[in-house]
């Protein structure tokens, strides 16, 4: 069953016990321990992410305040306390302007058109139960266009060319993301045939890019996905949630790059 965003709030969603493509990209790319020790800490840079989404994907909601030039003293702290119990994000002058830019510049492309218009679904919560493992899922895209099956994830970056997008893939698991996204979806009964990333840059001319990972990627990150989801289940099962490390002692050779004598001169 899909609950949508008028529905569910976004902090409901993540109260919600399942496992979400954070989860399972961590242990993909950490070890369980981690995971299970994980906090949640805000940030400048997450918060100016989130404004950016909300400018582009809930405008109507007037989610994000313009606050004071910084973060210092009470002039931020109270209203910042009161933002965040009304659900919004206060951004000082100088990030919210720049959050600004991101969106109005994301909201000019064809592909920020479309997710700011009415055939698709931002913002929607969808849960569906693991077919393999029994583990219960959970996922709220972006933007979905449910009638083409296309889901659309909004990525604030230093530089959007493909190259660059290239090596974020790998160094933040969205090739994992991309595969979760579209398996719970599927599995709870919706159409999931497109992956779409919309990256837009923080500097000037806040540049847009948008790329698609190939199905040779896709299916790679599925596996990733798979086997996260495994060691979480068993995980759950026995209550050990170890590193996987060695309890012996580690040698850590010479990297091959030092190897030369004449490097040590």
């Amino acid at each position: 069953m899909m609950i949508t965003a008028d529905k569910l709030s976004n902090a409901e969603y993540h109260a919600k016990e399942a496992i979400s493509s954070s989860d399972v990209k961590m242990v993909s790319k950490s070890t369980l321990a981690h995971w299970k020790a994980k906090t949640y800490k805000s940030s400048p840079t997450f918060d100016i992410g989130t404004a950016v989404h909300a400018m582009v994907l809930e405008s109507e909601k007037d989610l994000v305040l313009r606050g004071p030039e910084t973060r210092r003293g009470n002039d931020w702290k109270k209203p910042y306390e009161q933002a965040q119990a009304e659900g919004k994000t206060l951004l000082t002058a100088g990030d919210y302007d720049l959050a600004k830019e991101m969106a109005d510049s994301l909201l000019m492309h064809p592909i920020g058109d479309r997710m700011a218009g009415d055939t698709v679904i931002n913002e929607a919560s969808f849960f569906a139960t693991d077919d393999n493992t029994g583990l219960e899922l959970k996922t709220r895209p972006d933007s979905y266009w449910q009638a083409n099956g296309v889901i659309y994830d909004i990525k604030t970056c230093q530089a959007a060319d493909p190259k660059s997008f290239a090596k974020d893939c790998l160094n933040y698991g969205y090739h994992i993301q991309a595969a979760f996204y579209m398996h719970v979806l599927r599995l709870a009964g919706y159409q999931a045939d497109k992956f779409l990333f919309a990256c837009v840059e923080k500097t000037a001319p806040y540049a847009v890019a948008v790329h698609e990972l190939s199905e040779e990627y896709l299916a790679y990150g599925k596996s990733k996905m798979d086997e996260a989801l495994n060691k979480i289940a068993t995980a759950n099962a026995s209550g050990v949630y170890d590193t996987g490390w060695s309890n012996g002692v580690n040698t850590i050779d010479l990297p091959r790059w030092l190897e030369n004598p004449a490097d040590f001169n």
